[in-house]
């Protein structure tokens, strides 16, 4: 079915199924989570079965290269920390566990390491960011881990202009 542009900006939702239907979005380990991120913002905590273009293209607007000159955009550094921490906080209480930390993995690496090995994945992850008594880590630990990254290049898509 074809849509007109009026439908698909303003009427047409998308479906998780539609998303995983993209080739790069299923062969990606993190596809599934990659998927959820358009369907939970800051402002719908509830989770919707559809997303509409707008929030397909809030969500996209974090891949976008960081500007500068531009106040808090949804491509700042702080939102890709926050989208980032949202991919990995898979339960969304506010923290990363080494549950969520081992999941990730998991997804990442398939069945090729061990569980007792992605278990010590973990650990090192929670305490190289200085979390080993918490065994969490909250938003501004993962801000402190990331403070040398180059998000810029890490979590940014050159679209044409």
């Amino acid at each position: 079915m074809a849509l007109d542009i009026y439908s698909l900006l303003f009427v047409y939702n998308f479906s998780r199924e539609d998303f995983l239907h993209i080739p790069e979005l299923a062969i990606n380990p993190l596809g599934d989570r990659i998927v959820d991120a358009f369907f939970m913002s800051e402002t719908d905590v509830n989770g919707h079965v559809d997303c509409n273009f707008k929030q397909f293209a809030r969500t996209l607007a974090h891949f976008r290269p960081i500007d500068p000159n531009t106040a808090n955009p949804l491509n700042s550094r702080e939102e890709k920390l926050k989208f980032t921490f949202r991919i990995y906080d898979i339960d969304g209480d506010g923290k990363i566990s080494k549950d969520n930390l081992m999941s990730i993995l998991h997804m990442m690496v398939g069945v090729s390491i061990s569980d007792d090995q992605l278990g010590c994945i973990a650990d090192r992850a929670i305490m190289d960011a200085g979390c080993a008594q918490e065994q969490m880590i909250s938003f501004e630990d993962l801000k402190k881990v990331m403070k040398n990254v180059d998000l810029s290049a890490k979590m940014s898509i050159r679209f044409l202009a």
